[in-house]
């Protein structure tokens, strides 16, 4: 039988629900993205997709404008051979969804205004971006803000801007991305989940591993995001 059909019985009236237990949908978490590279894309593209795209929306993306000083590329990943596509691959998936998008400092007054006024994300995750994220950014979302930082499975470690040129000086083997609260401490604030460990290729340095890594982690970045959003829907 038909489960829509069934409901109603031949000779019975149609069910019907008094308004107070009307159905209505809970509004979507609103989340900030700060990310470039494969880490901001992957980030970014998880959340614009099923299943998360069905209980988040994202509000803002903040990505590196190579050309300004802030976003320090000389000690960076940028400083190792890579094209200019994969220097804007996040500002096009912005541009593409047609996305608030932003490439300024997030220091200035400006940005901390558009953060609180119009982006007011209940959650931010930021994946490879170049700049250290103030107080009064990082203490505004409700469900937190989190990094995904390239690490040892032990943490902190291997923190800055540049964290797989310490882990081939020691002769490490393996890397894994660690999820964690962003704090003054860069790269320090409490772990929160890690993702399965990757073989570092022994020409390694910080763009390989990027290229490497990122195309792995969408169940890992999923389930990690789900989580935190799970946390803001039961609110």
């Amino acid at each position: 039988m038909n489960a829509v059909l069934s409901a109603t019985f031949s000779g019975a009236s149609p069910l019907r629900f008094p308004p107070h237990l009307s159905i209505v949908p809970k509004p979507r978490t609103r989340v900030a993205v700060f990310g470039s590279f494969y880490g901001g894309h992957c980030v970014l593209s998880e959340l614009l997709e099923p299943p998360l795209a069905e209980t988040a929306t994202v509000v803002g993306v903040a990505t590196d404008d190579l050309k300004q000083p802030f976003t320090h590329a000389d000690v960076r990943l940028w400083k190792y051979p890579h094209t200019v596509d994969e220097e804007r691959m996040v500002q096009l998936l912005a541009l593409e969804n047609n996305l608030p998008l932003y490439t300024g400092s997030v220091k200035a007054p400006e940005f901390a205004r558009i953060f609180a006024e119009e982006w007011k994300p209940d959650l931010c995750l930021m994946a490879t971006f170049g700049q250290k994220i103030p107080r009064n950014i990082f203490e505004v979302p409700r469900l937190g803000f989190y990094n995904f930082h390239h690490s040892d499975e032990v943490w902190p470690s291997y923190p800055g801007p540049d964290p797989i040129a310490g882990m081939v000086r020691d002769g490490k083997t393996h890397v894994v991305i660690t999820m964690h609260e962003v704090t003054e401490v860069m790269d320090g604030g409490a772990a929160v989940a890690r993702s399965q460990k990757v073989p570092l290729p022994p020409d390694a340095n910080a763009v390989k591993v990027h290229r490497l890594t990122w195309p792995q982690m969408g169940g890992f970045i999923r389930q990690q995001i789900g989580r935190a959003l799970q946390v803001g829907l039961v609110h």
